[in-house]
């Protein structure tokens, strides 16, 4: 395989590698905290939590971007 479309092909793996991380911390939380008997307080530490797990996708998407543009 040719050096540059495989360091292309890691890169590529590297962001979907973090956004799986990511997907599988949201997976974990919501089977861990059930809305059902959850107390006020808990909800709003989730919902900060879920806020910066949003946080992490936007700024994967927002590297990959500008990596992409100076292409």
């Amino acid at each position: 395989m040719d050096i540059e479309l495989q360091s292309k092909l890691l890169k590529l793996k590297g962001f979907l590698n973090d956004i799986n991380h990511i997907s599988y911390s949201y997976s974990q939380l919501g089977r861990n905290y059930s809305m059902n008997d959850m107390s006020n307080e808990k909800a709003i530490q989730l919902i900060e939590i879920y806020l910066r797990l949003l946080n992490q996708v936007k700024n994967l998407i927002l590297n990959y971007e500008k990596e992409n543009e100076n292409k």
